[in-house]
């Protein structure tokens, strides 16, 4: 065999070499890429999974956090400790205005109005809290629903005032 055919089948075996490491490299992209595209397809399944039970899945956290021990305890304590709160407010509220009507002073009646304000914002807070799901039921029984702004005792309104203690 010739110098020229040794140099003709060399260059075709290094032809055949790449040709087998270029089908190899096209091999390896393409299963690169089908990998890629199984792990995008079960990331979207996941999520879709994810999305279509996010609602049963949202209603199990709801009732697991609403029935949790720790919630229970804290609400019912919570209503009870405000509701007294109100009612010993109102309480106060009767003492500075009948300050404010024995002496009415500037003092007397910032006094008079801010005991108001806070029984208001507290009976908001109550009724508030009275409205959430999470909560609400664990109200003790003996106390009211919502705080009555009829009831004398949580009106938020001194006892012999004429006009609802609105703040002006």
């Amino acid at each position: 065999m010739g110098s020229f055919q040794r140099t003709r089948e060399e260059r075709r075996e290094v032809a055949d070499a790449s040709a087998v490491g270029l089908a190899a490299g096209w091999r390896i992209v393409l299963a690169g890429l089908a990998v890629a595209a199984v792990i995008g397809l079960v990331a979207v399944g996941v999520w879709g999974f994810r999305v279509a039970t996010s609602d049963v899945k949202g209603a199990g956290d709801a009732t697991r956090i609403t029935n949790d021990g720790r919630n229970r305890v804290n609400a019912q304590e919570w209503f009870v400790g405000q509701y007294e709160q109100i009612r010993s407010t109102d309480r106060r509220i009767d003492e500075a205005y009948a300050e404010l009507s024995r002496k009415p002073t500037e003092f007397a009646e910032t006094n008079y109005r801010g005991l108001v304000n806070r029984c208001m914002e507290m009976v908001g807070a109550y009724n508030a809290e009275a409205a959430k799901v999470s909560r609400a039921q664990w109200r003790d029984t003996s106390l009211p629903e919502r705080i009555d702004d009829t009831d004398s005792t949580t009106d938020c309104r001194a006892a012999h005032s004429p006009t609802p203690a609105v703040p002006r």
